[in-house]
């Protein structure tokens, strides 16, 4: 399935549930209750030419219907989730809503009203009870209602009494029905608009654009009174960055919103820290005396406030959305809404922000991160290990540790359940599995079976909570300083590895990674050349280790040219002093060229998938009596390493034109890629090709070294024969 089924699933999950149970208890009413009546009326519409009927009752139709919301109110009242509506009113409005209620009965059971302005009327009164939240199921208790009240109000003795009372059912069944059918129309609705706010969202260029397009978007929505972004800066200060509508913070003056940010019951920042929405079903009953004015003077009853998250879970902004109805944000259907709209909107900002290629993070359900959530905290953490090796050596070099999460049989991807984090669970999740890492290495070290030498993944949010990394490095001074050598074998080795494009202040960062190498860890920057600030980190921080991006690595098979950026990169952490490691080897094109430059430690799927620790003693067994190729072996090989030399042809031309000697050039370097070339399996007119091709190269490097010598332009010649031999070399591909 791929990720566009994925998410289209998920939506589904998230936004149909009512709507199934709507459509359901529509056909129920229609079926079971509507059929009878049906019959009973011999076809008698119930909207035509009924006057006779109804006007003859039309006072106990006043008291029917007083009856009938009486009794509705107190069945409400005996059932939790419309209980907790109806206790969001106050007295005066719950006395309002009867009235409303009984008026509305007597509407619909006037002898004069038509049936297309009782659908209408049904319609309007449907969509205001989903709006409320009032469940579908609770509503379709009201038809027992009206069955039980009309046997106890209406005279028996009355002629034609059976026939009254079915045009009275039918009514109040059509009734139900066309309420139901609302809901349904409010699921489809809600749909449509997060497909569309969707649009907005992916089409947005800038920052400023996806957040007013959002906004106007979602005032729009029915039961949408005003909607608002906050930021939260520097010692948590708010600022309203754009509101539209009814709004709470919008227009409030710079020294409140700093002085909101000092309270610390104050509900921003509560939603905030805990990076999950913070929902007021009655704002005149939770929030300050200050804000109930001001939300009463405007007509604002319940609000919602959503951190929008990046894809690690961190919170970028806050939206705080607002409503005229009480508890309207409290509905299961109503949260899952938001929390779909609030993954998109967070993934596109994250993307505008980095300016790099839009993310692609499945649509997670509520229902979802609730369940990874307790799967981390319950012990469903488990440890997979990939090897890292060295090809020039054939020695295993480490494995890195990755996380999965165990659902019974299911094994959950972090693909899945990472975006289903924020900062808490994130540094549990290192802290758990650091942990388990240490105690799988104990039993390798003990049966000699596999390195002492592991790498992890620091989450970048470690860094905005040094308490945590003052733990972490407490951990390491007790358990790779004080007792560095398990079972007297050697030390264990542990890299942390910091993601290359996460969001890190480098001055404060490198006080806290001198702080961990100090307690015995290594440090790797993961995904060199991913960001934008690849360079300035490698010379701001203490690195031990570089990984170059995946990205760069399975682009060579196709586009063998982008061996020269990993050359650099080896190059640089050669210079450095520090190791490089190749992830994403996923062929034997890919590992001959790297293999060929050398300085590399590989990891991907052509040496070994991620496994449990109990299979890593019998890969490495297996992999120790593998017989590894000579290198190069292949013509990407042969490529990447006669790319390798021309670099140093190209720096010997410019400071050490003497190590260019006919000598070297004919005799050395010449000599032995030609004699690579004769090995490679190839057919014999591709081999002379090349071979002719790379004869011209040496010429070309006699010439320059020639021109060298008199001043002259040294690259020109050495520019066609790179060219040429280039050439010859795509040929063969």
């Amino acid at each position: 399935m791929d990720q566009h089924e994925r998410e289209d699933d998920g939506q589904e999950s998230v936004l149909t549930s009512d709507n199934k149970a709507a459509e359901e208890l529509s056909i129920s009413a229609e079926v079971d209750v509507v059929g009878s009546t049906r019959r009973r009326l011999n076809r008698i519409d119930p909207y035509d030419r009924v006057d006779v009927w109804l006007n003859a009752v039309q006072d106990q139709l006043c008291s029917y219907s007083e009856a009938v919301v009486a009794n509705f109110y107190d069945t409400l009242m005996r059932t939790e989730a419309s209980a907790h509506i109806l206790s969001l009113l106050s007295e005066a409005e719950m006395a309002h809503l009867k009235t409303s209620q009984v008026r509305y009965l007597t509407q619909v059971l006037s002898p004069g009203i038509s049936r297309e302005k009782h659908m209408s009327m049904a319609r309007e009164v449907g969509l205001r009870h989903t709006w409320i939240g009032l469940p579908a199921d609770i509503l379709a208790q009201s038809f027992q209602v009206y069955r039980a009240v009309l046997e106890d109000t209406i005279n028996t003795e009355l002629p034609n009494s059976v026939t009254l009372q079915s045009i009275i059912m039918e009514r109040l069944s059509n009734d139900l029905s066309w309420q139901l059918m609302a809901y349904t129309e409010a699921e489809n609705e809600r749909a449509n608009t997060l497909e569309n706010i969707r649009q907005i969202i992916s089409t947005a260029i800038n920052r400023e654009d996806i957040i007013r397009e959002t906004l106007q978007r979602i005032v729009k929505i029915p039961g949408i009174a005003g909607v608002e972004i906050i930021s939260i800066g520097e010692k948590y200060g708010l600022r309203c960055e754009l509101g539209f509508g009814n709004t709470l913070h919008e227009s409030q003056p710079q020294e409140i919103m700093e002085w909101c940010a000092n309270d610390p019951d104050n509900l921003l920042l509560q939603a905030w820290r805990d990076e999950k929405p913070v929902h007021i079903d009655s704002i005149q009953k939770e929030l300050s005396p200050e804000e109930r004015t001001k939300a009463q003077a405007i007509g604002l009853r319940s609000m919602a406030i959503h951190p929008i998250l990046n894809a690690t879970g961190a919170p970028q902004i806050l939206m705080a959305l607002y409503s005229p109805w009480p508890g309207y944000f409290h509905p299961p259907w109503q949260q899952s809404f938001w929390v779909s709209l609030e993954q998109y909107f967070g993934d596109r900002l994250e993307t505008l922000e980095k300016s790099s290629v839009i993310r692609t993070a499945p649509s997670i359900s509520l229902q979802d991160r609730h369940r990874y959530r307790e799967l981390l905290q319950n012990d469903g953490l488990e440890m997979w290990y990939q090897p890292v090796v060295n090809p020039g050596t054939h020695r295993i070099v480490k494995a890195e540790a990755l996380a999965r999460l165990r659902d019974g049989d299911h094994l959950i991807s972090p693909y899945f359940f990472l975006p289903a984090f924020g900062s808490a669970q994130l540094l549990s999740l290192f802290e758990k599995g650091l942990q388990q890492i240490h105690k799988d290495a104990q039993h390798w070290v003990a049966e000699k079976s596999f390195p002492p030498s592991l790498s992890i993944n620091l989450p970048p949010e470690a860094f905005h909570h040094p308490a945590f990394l003052q733990k972490i490095a407490r951990w390491g001074t007790n358990h790779l300083l004080q007792h560095n050598h398990l079972d007297g074998t050697g030390p264990l080795k542990i890299t942390l590895e910091i993601l290359e494009t996460g969001t890190l202040d480098e001055a404060s960062a490198q006080e806290q990674i001198l702080l961990l190498r100090k307690a015995g860890f290594r440090i790797a920057l993961d995904d060199v050349g991913s960001g934008e600030s690849s360079l300035n980190r490698l010379r701001a921080l203490s690195i031990d280790e570089i990984k170059i991006d995946q990205s760069f690595i399975c682009a060579l098979e196709k586009n063998p040219d982008t061996i020269d950026f990993v050359i650099i990169l080896a190059n640089l952490a050669n210079d450095l002093n520090m190791a490089c490691v190749a992830e994403g080897v996923e062929n034997d094109a890919i590992a001959d060229m790297l293999a060929s430059i050398g300085g590399l430690s590989l990891q991907g799927y052509l040496y070994a998938k991620p496994m449990q620790a109990t299979e890593l003693a019998g890969w490495a067994s297996e992999y120790q009596q593998r017989k590894e190729p000579a290198h190069p072996h292949t013509i990407h090989g042969w490529f990447a390493k006669w790319m390798q030399i021309t670099r140093i042809v190209r720096s010997s031309l410019l400071h050490m034109p003497n190590l260019l000697n006919d000598f070297t050039i004919n005799d050395g370097i010449h000599k032995e890629l030609q004699e690579n070339l004769q090995n490679l399996p190839l057919n014999d007119a591709h081999r002379q090709q090349i071979s002719a091709a790379f004869d011209e190269y040496g010429q070309s490097i006699i010439a320059s070294l020639a021109m060298q010598r008199y001043g002259e332009d040294i690259f020109g010649l050495l520019n066609i024969g790179e060219k040429n031999l280039k050439t010859a070399v795509y040929n063969t591909l």
